[in-house]
């Protein structure tokens, strides 16, 4: 590995029930050898020890899927392993993801032990009757309880709120946001629903039977409102979806948006890295007995490995780095990758206030952020 710090991500990929919603790779099994997979996350720390050996671990993340479903004991021989034979940072931030279900919101204390500072609680709403729309199982109540019970556990809480949900008035979500703020968590993430291909939504949505979704102008009401509040209460967006008070914003993903180097492990897993001067990403087997059955028997478990071209590279940093507050620096994109952004393209945006261009620094503003999409693909053009 050529880089000194570097993220390292493992995707547990179960739930106790998929969510309308939801595109990632999780499925919903009736039985799970939990020793099986543990010894699988084991075998593949291996395969990454000798690329890994001069790199110093930044973050490492249990995302999924639901990972707080794991046996908290097997996750601590996880990480015990990495710290046996990797090098760590010493301000490292390891994350686990949450729902607030009874089940989970027993472990915190248990997964607070086994190393984790900072959670990510799947709330998604504060609102009984939406949740049932989302295909949430807690309730409102067992939300606020896993927030106040993370808080009493973890100096790092961050829970996440869906809104433009179906037949969300914006004057409810102002209030929900409010109450929301006033938690004491130290970062929220806060997406507007979007209908992903795959998922239970999209074919409703399909066949004109998902109602009561909001309307092009109320979703850039939403999405107005939700910066304005945030930023009232000291929660500063760093990320279009991500709002933080000083110093709380989450490292792991902040590397991901700038497309920093990141190991991945677990089915369907994605990671990136710079090896012998080339930068490529891989993916993990999709599927998760398949995965498992490979990682057993000490294989590779990997089913696409590539170098990336340039090009490639140019469009993940416009991709990525067009999310983040901080932008994206084109002297480096020049220097680098050796292309260069259309200047006529970048002149109308500014003239237009949807980004600004100051010492080679391209943003977006707020004019931007509401149309992200559509910038990214005219600067690709």
């Amino acid at each position: 590995m050529e880089t000194n710090q570097i993220s390292v991500y493992f995707h547990w990929p179960f739930c106790e029930s998929k969510c309308p919603y939801c595109d990632f790779n999780s499925y919903v099994r009736n039985k799970i050898n939990h020793k099986e997979w543990l010894n699988a996350y084991l075998n593949n720390i291996d395969f990454w020890k000798e690329k890994l050996e001069n790199s110093i671990i930044r973050s490492i993340y249990f995302g999924g899927g639901t990972p707080s479903l794991m046996n908290p004991y097997y996750l601590s021989l996880i990480l015990e392993k990495i710290y046996k034979n990797f090098s760590l940072s010493k301000d490292i931030e390891i994350s686990l993801e949450a729902n607030p279900s009874s089940v989970e919101k027993k472990k915190f204390k248990d997964f607070s032990l086994a190393g984790i500072n900072r959670i990510s609680i799947g709330v998604q709403s504060f609102n009984d009757i939406d949740l049932k729309y989302l295909g949430r199982k807690h309730s409102a109540n067992d939300a606020l309880a896993a927030v106040e019970i993370a808080n009493s556990e973890f100096v790092n809480v961050n829970f996440d709120l869906i809104y433009g949900r179906q037949f969300q008035k914006l004057i409810d979500w102002e209030k929900e946001l409010n109450f929301a703020l006033s938690l004491g968590s130290q970062h929220l993430s806060l997406y507007q629903l979007t209908i992903e291909n795959g998922t239970a939504f999209k074919n409703l949505f399909n066949v004109g039977k998902l109602r009561g979704l909001p309307n092009e102008k109320l979703s850039k009401e939403f999405f107005v409102v939700t910066n304005k509040l945030c930023k009232q209460n000291s929660f500063n967006q760093y990320e279009i979806s991500n709002f933080a008070k000083e110093d709380f914003q989450c490292f792991h993903n902040l590397n991901y948006w700038k497309c920093g180097n990141f190991i991945s492990i677990g089915p369907g897993a994605h990671g990136r890295y710079v090896f012998n001067c080339s930068r490529f990403s891989y993916e993990n087997i999709n599927n998760p007995e398949n995965w498992l059955n490979k990682s057993i028997k000490k294989k590779f478990p990997i089913q696409q490995n590539k170098k990336l071209s340039k090009l490639e590279q140019f469009e993940e940093l416009i991709m990525m780095g067009l999310r983040i507050n901080e932008g994206i620096n084109l002297n480096y994109i020049n220097e680098k990758l050796d292309i260069k952004l259309n200047n006529e393209k970048l002149k109308y945006l500014k003239d237009y206030k949807f980004i600004s261009l100051k010492n080679n620094k391209l943003k977006l503003l707020l004019k931007g952020k509401l149309v992200l999409n559509k910038i990214v693909q005219e600067l690709l053009v």
